[in-house]
C-alpha cells in the first residue's frame, strides 16, 4: 500500500448525520504518513501528489469509524484552499472514485 496522510477534524457523519471528530486518510501534498488537523498547511517536497499551485481542491478521503453510529470506511471530501486543510465534507458510505488521481481541482 502506498503512503498517505491523515487529518483530524470535526464534521457531520455521512451515515447518521451526527456531528463528531473524524480522522481521515488522504493522498495529497507530501504523502509520507504525516498527521494534520483542519486549519494546518500542507507540506510539500518529496513523494508529492497533487498541485501545490491549485487554489481550491477537493481530495477524496476515507474516514475512521463514526463515534456515534460506528459505521466504518466513510467517504469524505477534504477541501484544500491555498494549501490549507479547510473542511471535511461527508460524501457517503461508499463511492466510485471521481478521478484517476484522487482529487478534483475546483479553482486553478
Amino acid at each position: 500500500m502506498s503512503a498517505f496522510n491523515t487529518v483530524r477534524g470535526e464534521t457531520i457523519c455521512p451515515a447518521c448525520g451526527q456531528r463528531g471528530v473524524f480522522e481521515v486518510q488522504f493522498k495529497y501534498g507530501r504523502t509520507w504518513q504525516l498527521s494534520y488537523k483542519l486549519g494546518d498547511a500542507l507540506t510539500w517536497g518529496g513523494n508529492d501528489i497533487g498541485l501545490p499551485s491549485a487554489r481550491k481542491v477537493a481530495v477524496e478521503a476515507i474516514g475512521e469509524k463514526c463515534p456515534s453510529c460506528g459505521h466504518d470506511m466513510l467517504e469524505f471530501d477534504l477541501i484544500v484552499e491555498n494549501n490549507v486543510l479547510k473542511e471535511l465534507i461527508g460524501v457517503g458510505v461508499s463511492r466510485e472514485s471521481e478521478s484517476d488521481v484522487g482529487y478534483r481541482v475546483l479553482e486553478e
